[in-house]
Parts: structure tokens; C-alpha cells; sequence
């Protein structure tokens, strides 16, 4: 694993290579909207028992939405209720921010909850080490303190999970003294480049970072071994060809060496990955190419769910033809890559004409909701009115302003636009055409004169 670090700039970006394949990417940027783990003091403003929710407000435009039994057992719920919440899923255009009334805070080993007592141990952690991990820990929890115990767990010396314990709980104790103040947001998540480093299972002390910041570089330096410090008239990105790599992952399609290829979409309620053979060549049998194919993609789906950061309901089409063996060989290589993910990752169902159903757990923006926003011209669809639509909605706007006599008409048009009109629509009226330069069809009455 290699880390390179662009951390010059108000944007700071991560990205995490393996073979200089680029598999993981961070970014931070300033942002006035609530974040992840971010704690306030809010105001339950409405109850819905139909939907068992609450509308909370926190202080920002729209409030916030929170799930009843996501509130602890100790509050009596009643609209006018304040209470301490900690945001769950970020807030978009369409969805308001998903909060809960368990404060989680991460530390080491642990992450540590206050609001609702229970213990739970990482699924990658055997059997037998759960059993004793679990009788050195159960002693040490409070009434409404839980903790769950991380992979890395395993492998802590319980003197060290203690003291990642009793850290996590000091901490609550002074954000619950500062909620007894007035201030809506009590506690802010403070992201930095090192903790996020400490908090990624698959990076140690000894794993190569290379950063252009020097003051980060020295910080680094305090907790990892090999540094380095990028001196490079360029931008470190653009030395190792990241710049490339990432804006690739705004693009749809994603071709494989092997000549095949995915398509990846974005819906309002799924996300959508289609399998193509394209220029894939193989002199197999049906069924036989289209599992190779299929097989063949899997990491490659992998790696763009987590570059992407996709999320909620999945929906992969792989190319059909498959037999019943090769659909649960299909099914369990996505498992194996599924584990590998630190996000949880449900493999809900392979149908028999091979569309796989996944979940994937929804905590932040994905990457293309963070970088961009919906095109102006075709607000976001991908589609814009053709010349041949615009000519028969003008020529219907035109009859019912002739149909009151003006003396004056102007209509701004693009080129094509009125060429199809005039090649295709018979209409008597005196029109001045004035040509735009519109990147799309386009037309405008522009002027309307009367006597």
C-alpha cells in the first residue's frame, strides 16, 4: 500500500494506490452543512407515528429526520423535546439529514456509544476471541454506555482497550456538559489526515506515505516511519497520474483490460452497473464468456463501489446465459470482495437472467454528489428538447401570439432550430429571426409589438 497526499490548498485529497492502482480516495473540503458524527442539540418539532419519526430541528434551513427507536429509552418523547443527536447520513437535495439520539465516538480500538447499553464484536473476529474479548469488556460498561469492538481488537492488549474506553468516555462526559448550553451544534467532528490514516484497518506504522504539505509531513512523522516529503515542481497528483485516475470516476463507462467494460449510472432511488462484453474476444462457448466476463468485472465493481463511495440499493446487470454453478460462483466471488470492504456490503440476490441486488451502507455524499452538481442546461437529466420537439412547441406559441395582431415579432433561435422550422413548418406570420450561439436547441420570443 502507498498513500500519496495532496494537502496544499484549502482541498485536501487522499489516495490510497496498491500496485499504483488507485483503490481508495479521501477528500476533504470546508463545509457549512452538518457532517458525519457532528453533534447538536435539537428540537423535535413534529412527530409522525405513521412512519415512527420525528422532524428535529438543529439549526439549519430544513430540519433534520431521526427514526423513534433511534432515541434512547431515557427520553420521554413529546414534540417541544430537546435532546443531544449525532448526524448519521449527510443531508442532499432530496433527503433531509438522518440523525440518532446513540452518540457514537471513535477511539483506537473501540467505538463507543452513549444512549443505549449493549456490546458487539466485529464479524472478521473469531469465535473464540469474541468469548474473551467480551468477558474482559462487559465489566467495565456503565448503564447506557455500548461499545463495539473493531477488528483490529484482536490484536490490542486489553490494558490498551480499557484506556480506549475510559478516552471515549471523558470526551462524552465534556460534550454533555457543553449541551447544557445554548448553542445548537455541540460537537464538531474535526477531520484530519492522521486520524483518518489511524482509523484505516489496512494502514500501519510502517506503511509508505508521501505528502507535498511540511507541516503535515512532520506530523505524520510523530506517528508513522516511512514519510517522505514530495519535492516536485508539480502537483504530487499529476506526478503519479491521479489526476487522471479521479477524473475518471466522474465518467460513466469503465473499461477493462481484457476488452470489457461497465457502465455505471446514477438514479434517484439505485445505482445502476451494466456489464458489456465489448471488444472482449473468446471462442468459448455462451455460457462459459459470459461468466468469464462476469467473473472478470467483479473487482474491478468493487473498487468503483468504494472510489465512488455508492451507496443505498446497488443493481448490477451481468451478461446472462449463465448456468446455476456459475451464478453461485458468480455469488460468492462477490462475497470475497464484499468482505473486503470497510463499509458493510449486503449481497441481497442473484436472479437466474444474472441481476445481482446489493446494499451498501449510506453514511456520506457519494463522490459525484460531493464534486458535482446538475447541469444547468439539462437540470441534471442528461437529455435536452431536440430541434424537432422545440419547432412544434414554437409553431403552437406562435399561432396564439399572431392570433392577436402584432405588428412586430422577433423569436432568438439557434441555427438548427430554425432551419427545421422553416424546412418543416408552414406559417404565414413575419417573423425576425435573430441567431444565439445556445450550445443546445434553443428558442426564445424575444419581441412582441403591438400598434
Amino acid at each position: 500500500m502507498k498513500i500519496i497526499i495532496n494537502a496544499v490548498g484549502k482541498e485536501k485529497r487522499i489516495a490510497f494506490l496498491e500496485e499504483k492502482l488507485l483503490v481508495g480516495l479521501d477528500i476533504i473540503r470546508p463545509s457549512a452543512e452538518p457532517q458525519v458524527s457532528d453533534i447538536y442539540l435539537g428540537t423535535i418539532t413534529k412527530i409522525n407515528r405513521k412512519i415512527n419519526a420525528a422532524f428535529v430541528n438543529i439549526g439549519i434551513k430544513e430540519n433534520a429526520f431521526i427514526h423513534l427507536q433511534d432515541i434512547p429509552d431515557s427520553y420521554q418523547i413529546h414534540e417541544g423535546l430537546k435532546l443531544m443527536v449525532q448526524v448519521k447520513r449527510e443531508g442532499n437535495t432530496t433527503k433531509a439529514p438522518l440523525l440518532t439520539g446513540v452518540i457514537e465516538i471513535s477511539s483506537g480500538s473501540v467505538v463507543y456509544s452513549y444512549g443505549r447499553a449493549f456490546l458487539a464484536i466485529s464479524r472478521k473476529i473469531e469465535e473464540s476471541h469474541k468469548v474473551r474479548l467480551q468477558q474482559h469488556i462487559s465489566p467495565l460498561l456503565l448503564d447506557n454506555e455500548g461499545v463495539i469492538l473493531r477488528s483490529v481488537a484482536v490484536d490490542t492488549k486489553i490494558d490498551q482497550i480499557k484506556e480506549d474506553i475510559l478516552k471515549a468516555r471523558r470526551e462524552m462526559e465534556a460534550i454533555i456538559a457543553q449541551a447544557k448550553g445554548t448553542s445548537r451544534k455541540i460537537h464538531e467532528v474535526t477531520v484530519s489526515i492522521p486520524s483518518i490514516l489511524r482509523n484505516k484497518p489496512f494502514v500501519d506504522a510502517d506503511t509508505e506515505i508521501i505528502c507535498d504539505d511540511v507541516r503535515l509531513y512532520q506530523e505524520l512523522g510523530e506517528t508513522f516511519t516511512n514519510v517522505a516529503y514530495f519535492r516536485g515542481k508539480g502537483g504530487i497528483f499529476s506526478e503519479y497520474n491521479l489526476e487522471v485516475a479521479v477524473n475518471r470516476l466522474f465518467r460513466p463507462t469503465v473499461f477493462l483490460k481484457n476488452g470489457a467494460s461497465i457502465v455505471i449510472e446514477k438514479t434517484e432511488a439505485m445505482w445502476v452497473v451494466d456489464v458489456n462484453s465489448a471488444n472482449y474476444k473468446s471462442k468459448k462457448s455462451m455460457n462459459e464468456v459470459a461468466f468469464e466476463i462476469n467473473s472478470s468485472v467483479i473487482e474491478e465493481i468493487g473498487r468503483q463501489m468504494k472510489l465512488r463511495n455508492m451507496s443505498g440499493f446497488i443493481l448490477i446487470d451481468f451478461i446472462g446465459g449463465m448456468n446455476r454453478e456459475q451464478l453461485d460462483k458468480l455469488r460468492e466471488q462477490m462475497l470475497e470482495v464484499a468482505k473486503k470492504d470497510t463499509t458493510t456490503v449486503r449481497v441481497e440476490g442473484l436472479s437466474e437472467n444474472g441481476l445481482m441486488q446489493l446494499t451498501r451502507r449510506k453514511r456520506q455524499k457519494s463522490l459525484l454528489e460531493e464534486m458535482q452538481c446538475a447541469c444547468p442546461t439539462c437540470n441534471g437529466n442528461g437529455y435536452v428538447s431536440s430541434a424537432q420537439t422545440l419547432i412544434y412547441q414554437m409553431e403552437r406559441e406562435l399561432r396564439g401570439v399572431f392570433a392577436s395582431d402584432p405588428s412586430y415579432v422577433a423569436v432568438t433561435v439557434t441555427m438548427d432550430v430554425m432551419d427545421a422550422f422553416l424546412d418543416e413548418i408552414r406559417f404565414d406570420g413575419d417573423i425576425d429571426w435573430m441567431i444565439t450561439d445556445e450550445v443546445r436547441p434553443f428558442y426564445r420570443i424575444s419581441q412582441v409589438e403591438h400598434e
